[in-house]
């Protein structure tokens, strides 16, 4: 006990010796990064591969801790949280960031995408990099990377095939305007809930069906409480990876633009597991007893766009065409 006591002294003493290098000493960065996802699921791993390439690149200065599953509060509460600097990195759904600052919710309109390759080149567009600075602007957070979440599909107890089918469905959807407008157009009643409340409103069938991308199915087990799988694939979700402004003021530029790279760097990597991982995920679903079929996606884009316009949902005048444009642009 002496000895450690002695040693403590003596590593005060000298950082009060060395005179710069002890405000350094007092300069540790204790950051706390908060999301809705299980442990087991790829973005937590991403987080905690980042967080320990930042404490390494940062030779210390900088300690993340991820906190994951809803533990810190709900997804909805983030901004907030990251305003007070409660939390001082969060996973946010663009949809859920669009409530602050709608037109970046241009890609979360329903059937905004045709496939996945349209996603893939707005995730390295100008667009979504003019969208990204435009929320920095607006809400003083820093969004450093989009992650792609994936393909958002509807499970269900019985098959839904048309738009009829959907009629005063109770389907539970995320609190943001672009899930409501899905179910709304569809005539079914929405319904948001805590995300970790899920599985047991499912299994109570105070919900008859939900929407999510089948690697949130098959980590929250859904498929345990839940039939079918419909491939509706209405909207092709990314999540947005931001600091709050304090904790990007507390940062020099040097580690802002250390940070920001291992992030960015990191989503890369995510996109490309999460990716791979949508066709097994479909697979095991199967595996698990679930029915898995597509549907025809034309009658129900249909009905979203004689309720709503992108614009009418925030999207800012001809951002929409610029998205179009996308996926016919070359590689």
């Amino acid at each position: 006990m002496k000895k450690r006591l002695m040693s403590w002294r003596r590593a005060a003493v000298l950082c009060v010796a060395m005179g710069s290098a002890a405000v350094a000493c007092a300069q540790v960065q204790q950051f706390k990064w908060g999301h809705i996802y299980e442990p087991a699921s790829i973005f937590h791993q991403q987080a905690e591969l980042a967080a320990r390439k930042i404490a390494e690149q940062s030779e210390g200065k900088i300690k993340i801790e991820v906190v994951p599953a809803s533990k810190l509060g709900q997804e909805r509460d983030y901004a907030l949280m990251l305003a007070n600097d409660a939390m001082q990195i969060a996973y946010v759904g663009q949809a859920t960031l669009a409530e602050g600052y709608p037109p970046l919710g241009l890609g979360s309109y329903p059937f905004a995408f045709k496939d996945l390759d349209h996603v893939r080149k707005y995730l390295a567009s100008p667009l979504l990099a003019d969208l990204m600075k435009g929320y920095n602007e607006r809400s003083g957070n820093r969004m450093v990377a989009s992650v792609y979440y994936g393909a958002r599909q509807v499970t269900s107890g019985k098959p839904l095939q048309r738009p009829e089918d959907f009629r005063d469905l109770r389907l539970y959807v995320p609190d943001a305007a672009a899930y409501q407008l899905f179910a709304t157009a569809l005539d079914a009643k929405p319904v948001s809930l805590p995300f970790n409340s899920l599985y047991g409103a499912l299994k109570k069938n105070e919900v008859e069906a939900q929407e999510h991308p089948l690697g949130t199915v098959r980590a929250k087990q859904l498929y345990e409480v839940q039939k079918y799988v419909q491939l509706t694939g209405h909207i092709y979700d990314t999540l947005g990876i931001v600091i709050g402004k304090a904790a990007w003021a507390r940062l020099t530029p040097a580690q802002q633009a250390m940070v920001e790279k291992t992030l960015a760097d990191t989503a890369k990597w995510t996109n490309v597991g999460v990716i791979a991982s949508e066709l097994e995920d479909e697979q095991f679903l199967r595996g698990k007893g679930m029915t898995v079929q597509p549907v025809n996606r034309l009658p129900l884009l249909e009905r979203v766009t004689k309720r709503s316009t992108p614009e009418q949902m925030g999207a800012r005048p001809g951002d929409f065409a610029k998205l179009q444009a996308l996926a016919g642009a070359a590689n």
